[in-house]
């Protein structure tokens, strides 16, 4: 046994340490992702969900023609999407999704409507209730000028 021993010991631990070194990189690698994905979950949910709801709620106020609009939140992702019109009573109309997600540690918009999809990347900190609002009325205003209003 000594022969292999002394041929294989050094090999065979340095092989375990880095086996060890890539397993805890991988490990803190993925405590991170997860630290990220909550960190935009709560953003998510303090910030943009408040902001959709009363969307939703003042497009409900302005009458049938404007019901339909719902928000989708994703349990397992920092993911929430705001629906305009998913049930709309005019024939011909379609409907529109602005999402609300992560890509890496930016913040991805992404714009439904009438079949054509534009994405675009943020700043985590241009993340607040102002930038939000206004993302959101853009829309609505974009989605109301162009579907039905001629």
């Amino acid at each position: 046994m000594g022969d292999i021993e002394n041929e294989l010991h050094s090999t065979l631990d340095r092989y375990q340490k880095e086996q060890y070194q890539t397993r805890e990189k991988e490990r803190r690698e993925q405590d991170d992702k997860i630290a990220l994905e909550n960190e935009f979950k709560n953003l998510f949910s303090t910030i943009v969900q408040p902001s959709m709801t009363k969307m939703v709620e003042y497009l409900e106020s302005m009458g049938d023609e404007f019901k339909g609009s719902y928000i989708k939140v994703s349990p397992h992702l920092a993911k929430i999407t705001l629906i305009i019109n998913a049930y709309r009573l005019q024939q011909g109309s379609e409907s529109a999704e602005i999402e609300f997600s992560r890509d890496g540690d930016k913040l991805k918009i992404k714009k439904n409507k009438n079949a054509h999809t534009t994405e675009a990347l943020f700043e985590k900190s241009d993340l607040n209730p102002h930038f939000v609002k206004r993302i959101l009325i853009d829309f609505v205003k974009s989605y109301y000028s162009t579907n039905g209003a001629g």
